[in-house]
C-alpha cells in the first residue's frame, strides 16, 4: 500500500515530449477559433446545452443512462418537483454552472488554487450535499460524507486492481501534488498539469465514492482558469466515446517504472506520458467536433434538413422556409422581433404565429411575450439534430 506523499515524484517530468508540448502549444487557438465562430448569446445558449452534455456523458462514465429530456426539463424544474429525476444528474449541472460563475466573478489568483485539496473536498461536497441515504450508502453498509477526504485507518479502497493510497496519506498527496503543479509557469505546461494531474488525482483516490466525477470536474474548472472555454466543447463526451481507451490509459499510468529507460521516480513515465497525450487527443477531437458542426456551411446544411424532415417540427406546425431565419438567429445571436420576421418570408400575421411556434418550441428566445429582441436558443433534442451525434441516443 501507498503511503509516502512522494510516491508520485516526480509529479510532472521536466523532459516532456515535443509531441506533447506542441499539442498543448496548439489547443489554446483552436478553442480561441472555435470561440470566434459565436455570437456572445449563442455561445451563452451553448454553454447551457452542454452542460446537459457533460452531466449525461459524465453520468454514462459511471453507468448511469440519463434520459436528455430529463435534463432538459430539470434546468428550470424546481427542485420539489423533480421526484422522477436522478438527483446526482441535475447536481452535477447545477454545479457545474455555479462553479463556473464563482470562477469568472472570482478568478483564482493562481493555477496553484485549481489544484487546492479544499476545492476537491468543496466539488464533492457540492456535487452529493443533496444526494438521498441510499445514493450515499457504499456497497459494505457505511455512508459517504459528501466533502470529507479519507482520512481514517478503516477508510481504504481498491477499484479493480488497484490499491488506492492509505487514507492517511490521501490529503499529504493532494498537497504535494498542489505544491508541485502550482508552481509551474508556463501556461502550455499548466495544461498538461491539468490533464497529468487528472489521473494523480485519480490515482490518490481522495473520497470512498465519487472520485471520477469529482475529478472529471476538477479538470473542467482548470480548463476554464486555463482559457480552454470548455463550455463550448466537452471533455466528459469525448472520455465518454472513448471509454474503454479512458480506463486502459488511467490504469496503465497506475503502473510502476517499467525498466531504466522508464522515468527516474516509481511510476512508469511511459505511461504516464501515454495517458497525457491521450487527454489532449481527447480535447482535440472535442474542439474540432464543435468547430466543424459550427462551420456556416455544415450548419446550415443541417439546420435546413431538420426543418424540412423533422416529425415533430411538422407536427408543431413549424414551416421548413423558417430555416433561414433560424440560422440567421444561430448566427447573430440576437436579432430584432421584427427583422426575424422579414427573415421567415411570410406576412406579418404569418410571421407572428411562426415566431410563436419557435418560441414555443424553444427554437426561438424571447425574455418576455413583448420583447423587441429574440435570441437563438437551442434545445437539447434540436441541438442533437443540428449537432450530429452530440447525445448517444440522436442520430
Amino acid at each position: 500500500m501507498i503511503t509516502s506523499k512522494t510516491y508520485l515524484d516526480p509529479v510532472l517530468p521536466e523532459n516532456l515530449p515535443d509531441s506533447i508540448i506542441q499539442a498543448a502549444d496548439q489547443l489554446p487557438r483552436k478553442a480561441a477559433f472555435l470561440a470566434g465562430r459565436l455570437a456572445d448569446e449563442t455561445s451563452r445558449q451553448l454553454a447551457g446545452l452542454l452542460r446537459i452534455t457533460n452531466t449525461y456523458y459524465s453520468n454514462l462514465i459511471e453507468g448511469h443512462r440519463t434520459e436528455i429530456a430529463d435534463l432538459q426539463v430539470a434546468r428550470t424544474t424546481p427542485k420539489r418537483e423533480r421526484k422522477e429525476l436522478k438527483e446526482l444528474a441535475v447536481q452535477h449541472m447545477t454545479q457545474q454552472e455555479v462553479m463556473e460563475r464563482l470562477l469568472r466573478m472570482r478568478p483564482a489568483d493562481n493555477f496553484s488554487a485549481l489544484f487546492d485539496p479544499k476545492l476537491i473536498a468543496a466539488i464533492h461536497r457540492r456535487l452529493f450535499k443533496d444526494a438521498s441515504p441510499q445514493e450515499l450508502t457504499l456497497g459494505d453498509g457505511r455512508l459517504m460524507e459528501p466533502g470529507r477526504l479519507r482520512a481514517e485507518e478503516n477508510e481504504q479502497v481498491q477499484v479493480g486492481a488497484h490499491v488506492a493510497p492509505a487514507a492517511a496519506v490521501v490529503l499529504p498527496m493532494l498537497e504535494h501534488l498542489q505544491l508541485h503543479y502550482g508552481r509551474i509557469r508556463d501556461t502550455r505546461r499548466q495544461l498538461i498539469a491539468a490533464l497529468a494531474g487528472h489521473h494523480r488525482v485519480a490515482l490518490v483516490h481522495p473520497f470512498l465514492d465519487g472520485n471520477g466525477r469529482v475529478i472529471r470536474m476538477l479538470t473542467h474548472l482548470q480548463l476554464v482558469h486555463l482559457g480552454l472555454k470548455p463550455f463550448l466543447w466537452s471533455l466528459s463526451r469525448g472520455l465518454a466515446r472513448r471509454q474503454d481507451e479512458y480506463y486502459r490509459f488511467l490504469a496503465l499510468a497506475d503502473r510502476p517504472r517499467e525498466g531504466d529507460y522508464d522515468g527516474r521516480g516509481q511510476l512508469s513515465q511511459h505511461h504516464y506520458f501515454n495517458f497525457i497525450e491521450f487527454m489532449l487527443d481527447v480535447c482535440r477531437d472535442q474542439i474540432e467536433y464543435m468547430t466543424t458542426s459550427l462551420n456556416p456551411a455544415k450548419l446550415r446544411e443541417q439546420v435546413v434538413h431538420v426543418f424540412s424532415t423533422d416529425p415533430e417540427l411538422r407536427r408543431a406546425g413549424i414551416r421548413p422556409t423558417s430555416a433561414a431565419a433560424v440560422l440567421a438567429l444561430l448566427t447573430q445571436g440576437v436579432m430584432p422581433r421584427a427583422e426575424f420576421k422579414v427573415f421567415t418570408g411570410l406576412k406579418d400575421r404569418l410571421a407572428t404565429e411562426e415566431l410563436g411556434r419557435l418560441i414555443e418550441a424553444g427554437i426561438v428566445v424571447s425574455s418576455t411575450p413583448r420583447s423587441r429582441t429574440v435570441e437563438a436558443g437551442l434545445p437539447a433534442r434540436f441541438a442533437g439534430l443540428i449537432f450530429p451525434n452530440l447525445h448517444f441516443q440522436m442520430g
